[in-house]
């Protein structure tokens, strides 16, 4: 009988124990600057690929993406809006308890598209990690593979960090 017993207590441990998963990792608050537009790139455009970055950190499930106009709200209350920069970003994403910022810069390189891109502290201000990738296709197609492929570097560097 205390035979029969022990084997459904250590069934049950080990079913129970099944169900177990990995440890959820939280999502990181950020905000996504708007890219700088280099050679060869309109100002339009530069929205749109920070746009495209911006959704896909958000789509990761990673990221909680603060909108830029909430930023940019606090900027301007915070009388930051007449010079706009990284230090006053920053000093606003304390106040909106944003953890990580994105800022970066895509321009064209003879016939390649070249992004660079830096993740931000917030709370020290320090540049965790900054990339740098090429695309040499169509600016129209950058948002099918290569901000996919921006994320995915973007969240290995990260867990490298850790």
């Amino acid at each position: 009988m205390r035979y029969l017993l022990l084997c459904i207590f250590l069934a049950l441990l080990f079913c129970g124990c099944s169900g177990v998963s990995k440890e959820e990792k939280p999502a990181i608050q950020c905000t996504v600057m708007k890219f700088e537009a280099g050679n060869g790139i309109s100002e339009g455009e530069a929205v749109s690929v920070t746009d495209m970055f911006a959704s896909a950190l958000q789509n990761s499930g990673r990221f909680i993406v603060v909108e830029r106009k909430k930023l940019d709200a606090v900027l301007q209350e915070q009388q930051f809006q007449a010079t706009m920069n990284e230090a006053n970003a920053v000093s606003a994403g304390r106040i909106l308890a944003i953890r990580k910022m994105f800022t970066g810069s895509i321009g064209k390189l003879g016939e390649n598209y070249v992004i660079n891109l830096k993740m931000i502290d917030i709370e020290t201000s320090k540049v965790d990690f900054a990339i740098s990738k090429t695309y040499d296709d169509d600016l129209e197609d950058i948002g099918d593979d290569f901000i996919p492929e921006l994320v995915k570097d973007v969240l290995k560097r990260i867990e490298e960090m850790r």
